[in-house]
């Protein structure tokens, strides 16, 4: 990403400007992480873009023998989406008003109201069940107070963007069609990708979403998890640690069965009101083992 002007940054929110146009934009390793894409906003208007339009967590993107979604349940005593993934806990903190902007009205954009009737009270559960699973108390969660989900015909699956306490959650009709053509559930694919965003939108990312990507997916990825949208058979030994995605998405949910509460603490030390950089050293702290070792451990599990 070298060449390019950064014109803002904070919170590990960046706007890249180059010749007049604007970028929200953050590096992941390997094929997860954010992004680069030009956002439709204005320039200063800095915020942060995520995107979920990898295979890896099982989604189309238009490559052969990519994992489509089939259903909403968790291979190892996950829940599928039902009322009782609509926790009361944290609702007046985590209820943020939801609007639906459907600007592919004439094309695919419907399949998501149809497969959702409606999806400002599903997003509205799914936040609330977010917030359930990364927080202990009301003061521990960063305020938002509106999402916007955002239909629009684009190459790729999803991605969304905060500031100033308001987020938008960008899905692409496209992907929604191809899903439907393949005669996978729909609804399950914006359940997925819906988790996968609330979670961007209240975690924490160390005050540098950009270096630590890797770990922002990671901890999007075991909510999906929890949640039931992301299944045992996506598990697959390899890889590294900071590949991001549901590799280290997995890793975080074996950490968290084995040292109970570990994904809270590990989130809550990603907090960047704690005014420290955040470092690998958290596992350490957290566990008593480093983040190779335990990456060795749970290697050798599977």
């Amino acid at each position: 990403m070298s060449g390019r002007n950064v014109s803002g940054v904070r919170h590990g929110r960046l706007l890249f400007c180059v010749l007049g146009s604007c970028w929200l934009a953050a590096c992941g390793k390997g094929s997860e992480g954010w992004v680069l894409q030009q956002h439709p906003g204005t320039a200063g208007a800095a915020g942060v873009i995520r995107d979920f339009g990898s295979t890896e967590d099982g989604g189309v993107g238009g490559e052969a023998g990519a994992t489509l979604p089939q259903g909403g349940q968790s291979g190892s005593g996950g829940s599928s989406f039902t009322a009782s993934r609509c926790p009361v806990r944290f609702a007046a903190s985590c209820t943020p008003a939801v609007t639906v902007d459907d600007r592919d009205q004439a094309g695919s954009g419907t399949l998501l109201t149809e497969a959702i009737a409606d999806p400002s009270t599903a997003l509205g559960c799914i936040t609330r069940d977010v917030c359930d699973i990364l927080y202990r108390k009301t003061s521990e969660i960063p305020v938002t107070t509106k999402i916007t989900i955002l239909i629009e015909d684009f190459a790729g699956i999803s991605e969304t963007y905060h500031a100033n306490g308001a987020a938008t959650i960008r899905v692409s009709s496209r992907y929604l069609q191809q899903v439907a053509n393949a005669q996978a559930d729909v609804g399950a694919a914006v359940r997925a990708l819906f988790y996968y965003h609330a979670t961007n939108t209240y975690q924490f990312d160390g005050n540098d979403g950009f270096a630590n990507s890797w770990l922002v997916a990671g901890v999007a990825n075991y909510v999906r998890h929890v949640a039931g949208t992301l299944p045992d058979n996506q598990r697959k030994p390899g890889g590294a640690y900071d590949d991001g995605g549901v590799t280290t998405g997995f890793f975080l949910v074996w950490l968290d069965q084995r040292y109970p509460d570990f994904v809270y603490e590990l989130n809550s030390s990603l907090d960047p009101n704690r005014g420290v950089k955040w470092t690998t050293q958290a596992f350490q702290d957290i566990t008593g083992q480093t983040v190779d070792q335990l990456w060795a451990a749970y290697q050798s599990s599977l």
